[in-house]
């Protein structure tokens, strides 16, 4: 018995057949469980890329949050407003005279020549004037007020009127010595309502001659302002015919 081998029989080579592509049926190129990993890695990451853009300013040192200060609002500022410019001092406005203490006679009736002499001198220990009323005709009077007493100064003022201008000419004259912060300054102002004449304050000895011109005919009272003297009762009265 013979056997003898077909022509169209050729063995297996694997190697010289090419490979087919998998259409489905063949087996994955990776495996499932590898896919899933590979998935969930890349969503983890996603949502930690997130999660640190989002939250990254605000996590401390060990994950505890900080708060931020702040920051400040800027608020639109008002213009400054305009300052109105000081005055201008008045140039020819002349300063205030300091108070001083006189030491001449001083009025509104002081005149020059001479006219009808009266003498009037104070007590030597009372707070008095040696005359109490003194009487002279009208016209130019030329007075000598003496200061008689031992120890204490003095002076003669007369005023246009009865006691109630003289408390006003008193008032006055105290001013000034407040100002002057003297008693020897308590002699009022040239200009004191119901001024006539006023001699300055004399110290114990001294004596003063002027001239005045009375207002006419009628009675007007003199006093001293030496501090206190006036309220003391140290007042007078002139007659003029």
């Amino acid at each position: 018995m013979s056997w003898r081998q077909s022509g169209s029989f050729r063995p297996k080579n694997s190697s010289s057949q090419a490979p087919r592509p998998n259409n489905g049926s063949g087996p994955p190129l990776l495996d499932p469980i590898l896919q899933i990993m590979i998935v969930t890695s890349l969503v983890v990451g996603l949502v930690g890329l997130g999660l640190m853009a989002a939250f990254g300013g605000s996590l401390g040192q060990g994950g505890q949050s900080v708060a931020q200060p702040a920051q400040p609002v800027a608020r639109p500022t008002a213009p400054p407003m305009a300052t109105a410019a000081p005055a201008a001092a008045n140039p020819t406005a002349a300063p205030a005279a300091p108070a001083t203490i006189p030491t001449e006679p001083l009025g509104p009736a002081l005149a020059t020549g001479s006219g009808t002499a009266i003498t009037i001198g104070t007590d030597a220990v009372q707070l008095i004037f040696d005359q109490a009323s003194v009487r002279a005709p009208n016209g130019l009077i030329t007075l000598t007020f003496r200061n008689l007493a031992t120890a204490v100064q003095h002076n003669w003022v007369l005023v246009n009127g009865d006691d109630s201008v003289a408390e006003g000419v008193n008032n006055a004259a105290q001013e000034q010595s407040r100002a002057t912060r003297n008693a020897a300054g308590a002699v009022p102002p040239a200009d004191t309502s119901g001024l006539l004449v006023a001699a300055p304050m004399l110290d114990p000895g001294q004596d003063v001659t002027f001239t005045f011109q009375p207002p006419g005919p009628g009675s007007y009272t003199f006093i001293c302002t030496f501090p206190g003297h006036y309220l003391a009762g140290m007042k007078g009265t002139l007659v003029i015919d």
